[in-house]
């Protein structure tokens, strides 16, 4: 994917400042996109970019100015054939995190309820990494990938689901202070009554509850449903679905320098998650902005462990650029 360097300057947008590490973030977060968006097309799947990212897109022609991370989503049929594929398809230095990951060490790496594919820094030499992302400097690079699922049309059946849902990832949320209080056990077996299932506490319990409610989110079908929603949003507020077929069809949008697929009737789809959506309001990411904050510091110690006399952003420049091996 090529930038020019221009795009890496810093900007001011919609009275925001971006910095050039945010651009050198958002460049990095683009080469996982399009890894992914290839392996869609020659599988046939249909993604679509999901909250804030589809939000950008319709209303910024790219990211938010104060977002700081791609998120896109499958419809769940589309989403269960990629995590079977992923494994065998990504390229070299790409890998799965999260509960579908192959090692324990890229489970804990995403402790979240969806997909997220990113960089695996054991698979890259420092200097191949900072050229191929840009000079973005931080490790794991990635995107978060969601899925659609389907709200049966009964309410209870939608009612006793979301229950499920939230009782499962309220236990993981609050397991260690569940564990501290000694009454860990006790609500695996609540849990275990609520979903008439035997958990094995031999092995990795937490990620087969992860993977549980998964499943529990994926029962229903297209057939059996007029809605859809992503459940971890849900479980929290009862009007987030969309009618299944705002995402039929896709258009494809642009996105900074390159084009993304949106759902078709993606209007009505951001009215449902955000309201007035063309209201740019800020501060309201739900994680710490910029995710890479925390390792500022880490960062600095390290260009000056290497002998570098110079800013981050001349590192990342002179090293993404060859000029310099560390």
């Amino acid at each position: 994917m090529q930038f020019t360097q221009d795009f890496f300057k810093p900007e001011i947008r919609e009275g925001f400042e971006i910095p050039a590490m945010m651009k050198r973030a958002w460049a990095a977060q683009m080469e996982v996109l399009q890894v992914v968006a290839d392996i869609c097309e020659e599988n046939s799947l249909q993604y679509f970019a999901d909250w804030g990212t589809l939000l950008g897109a319709v209303r910024h022609q790219g990211f938010i100015p104060w977002d700081d991370d791609i998120d896109i989503c499958l419809k769940r049929e589309d989403y269960n054939r990629l995590i079977s594929i992923l494994p065998q398809q990504l390229p070299h230095g790409f890998v799965v995190a999260g509960m579908y990951a192959g090692t324990e060490r890229l489970r804990m790496a995403a402790y979240v309820p969806q997909l997220r594919i990113m960089a695996d820094e054991t698979l890259w030499d420092f200097n191949d990494y900072m050229k191929y992302f840009h000079g973005f400097p931080y490790q794991r690079a990635g995107i978060d990938i969601f899925p659609l699922d389907y709200i049966p049309v009964e309410d209870e059946l939608a009612d006793i689901q979301k229950i499920m849902m939230k009782q499962g990832t309220n236990l993981l949320e609050n397991w260690t202070t569940l564990e501290n209080a000694g009454k860990l056990e006790e609500s695996l077996q609540e849990y275990e009554k609520l979903c008439n299932v035997r958990i094995d506490r031999q092995g990795d319990v937490k990620n087969w509850l992860w993977k549980l409610t998964d499943a529990i989110a994926s029962l229903y079908h297209k057939e059996e449903a007029e809605y859809i929603t992503n459940y971890t949003f849900w479980i929290e507020k009862d009007g987030y679905k969309m009618k299944k077929e705002w995402y039929d069809e896709a258009v494809m949008l642009p996105f900074e320098n390159m084009q993304i697929p949106a759902p078709a009737m993606y209007d009505e789809a951001l009215r449902v998650q955000f309201g007035d959506y063309m209201v740019p309001v800020q501060g309201t990411a739900d994680h710490d902005y910029p995710f890479y904050g925390h390792m500022e510091n880490e960062l600095k110690k390290q260009i000056k462990d290497v002998g570098f006399d110079g800013s981050v952003e001349e590192f990342c420049q002179a090293v993404s650029s060859g000029r310099l091996r560390v």
